[in-house]
């Protein structure tokens, strides 16, 4: 690895001190502690932002699996809980891992897609439920140790997803997963007697998330902003309720507290798995690696350097650690949560303070199961109409990614190169199977998932041009 110039520090120290001074002012650094008042406030802002996404992804999950009522609580449920303790890694600092800011953090959504796409592709017929998502978990489990690994090295890294093809493959996934949501939706239709309050359900969705975006945009309200998703999920079951839409979770659903269970599911490793999720571990990588940078930012620490490095190797090493975790437990991979930033630019808050209780208030949430089974009762319709929009805009992070970058000819037309060329790929396999050619098990995944072969695309394109 060669050593930066002495104009490259220099130009790395006035980004970064232009950066802190365009960050909001702070009521509460890093490691100031605030009064009982605001510190409940701010947590409650982090936990509003978060506490539907993080319900909502194993949800998506279970329902794409066909689990049972029992599994999809305990799924939730500890969902949340592992949030919190990943949350408390995090913040802490056990070690090696976490990076010491106010980073809160959930379950991916950016696993979900391969996640459906294993399910399609593994023979499950001899297997139980609970065999299968095992197999899931333990091969999540090796990639998200690779990722600890790897993220020891994550300044070395850096140096090769670069930032192009970070926001190609956030945007590719976006798409993708707003195509899921679709195919999700259209199920819904397909398989309910009264499409009538579907179509409404998702309406109100759409017109409260967007309605409430735009409303924050005009009267500048971060508050507004930040809970626009969870204001259209309530909005929607209110609708359902009045629809007469609301279905009671199965027979079977978990009663009394909820605990974390070690091994709750058999954990397996599957090689086709691992290899469909390896390149979600990069895109999320490449993704904590600018929220965290954002984070410090906003908390006034440094974004160069051996510290702000530091905490960025702990950081992604956390979150390694805490899919493991979160494997070993019965749930899906972590990441860090970008949203967070959000609150932290609009209360001033960025105290670590803030961020354990948070970590406390989804753990007890988790050990909850109504709040758990609550997230089973929301319909098709409001569901994949509010994860439709979050998936959107994961599309759009991806953009706005690809936005920043200084010669924009080059990268929109390796955005446009990439995602034409991503998914004309996955009309290959049927393609060649019509005419009696069969491709490798390997490469018909690599073709099957736009995100893989989009982020390979791109990593060409760099390494070739560079």
């Amino acid at each position: 690895m060669t050593e930066p110039s002495l104009h490259s520090d220099r130009v790395d120290s006035n980004r970064a001190n232009a950066q802190r001074a365009a960050a909001p002012p702070l009521l509460y650094g890093l490691d100031e502690r605030p009064p009982w008042p605001q510190l409940g406030l701010a947590a409650i802002a982090h936990l509003l932002a978060i506490v539907a996404s993080i319900a909502t992804a194993p949800l998506l999950i279970a329902r794409g699996l066909n689990l049972d009522a029992a599994a999809t609580g305990y799924l939730i449920s500890s969902a949340l809980i592992v949030s919190g303790i990943a949350t408390a890694v995090q913040i802490l600092r056990v070690g090696p891992f976490g990076s010491g800011l106010l980073s809160i953090q959930g379950t991916s959504f950016a696993f979900i897609g391969a996640l459906l796409l294993a399910g399609s592709i593994v023979d499950r017929s001899a297997m139980t439920d609970s065999d299968f998502v095992g197999l899931l978990l333990g091969s999540a489990a090796v990639g998200a140790l690779c990722t600890v690994v790897i993220g020891y090295y994550v300044e070395r890294l850096s140096r090769v997803i670069t930032p192009n093809v970070t926001g190609i493959s956030v945007f590719l996934l976006g798409l993708s997963l707003v195509g899921a949501a679709w195919n999700n939706f259209q199920f819904t239709l397909a398989t309910t007697a009264r499409t009538g309050p579907v179509y409404i359900e998702a309406a109100v969705v759409f017109v409260v998330i967007i309605g409430s975006a735009w409303l924050a945009s005009r009267l500048a309200s971060g508050w507004l902003r930040l809970t626009s998703i969870t204001l259209g999920l309530l909005a929607g079951m209110l609708a359902a309720w009045l629809l007469d839409d609301l279905t009671p979770p199965a027979a079977g659903a978990a009663q009394g507290l909820s605990w974390l269970r070690p091994l709750a599911f058999p954990l397996g490793f599957d090689v086709v798995v691992f290899a469909l999720l390896t390149p979600i571990y990069f895109v999320t990588m490449a993704e904590a690696i600018g929220d965290l940078t954002a984070t410090a930012m906003l908390s006034r620490q440094p974004t160069t350097g051996a510290p702000y490095w530091r905490r960025v190797r702990g950081g992604v090493m956390a979150d390694g650690l805490n899919s493991v975790v979160a494997a070993g437990f019965g749930t899906f991979p972590n990441t860090t949560f970008s949203q967070n930033n959000g609150v932290i630019r609009l209360t001033g808050v960025a105290s670590r303070a803030v961020g354990i209780v948070v970590a406390a208030l989804l753990i007890v949430l988790g050990t909850l199961p109504g709040f758990a089974n609550l997230f089973q009762w929301v319909p098709g319709g409001v569901l994949h109409a509010t994860t439709g929009l979050l998936f959107a805009m994961i599309a759009i992070t991806g953009l706005r990614l690809l936005e920043a970058q200084p010669n924009r000819r080059r990268t929109l037309t390796m955005l446009i190169v990439c995602t034409l060329a991503a998914f004309a790929l996955t009309l290959v396999p049927p393609l060649l199977a019509d005419v009696g050619v069969t491709l490798p098990a390997w490469l018909t995944l690599l073709f099957g998932f736009p995100v893989a072969s989009g982020a390979l695309i791109a990593l060409l394109w760099e390494w070739l041009s560079s």
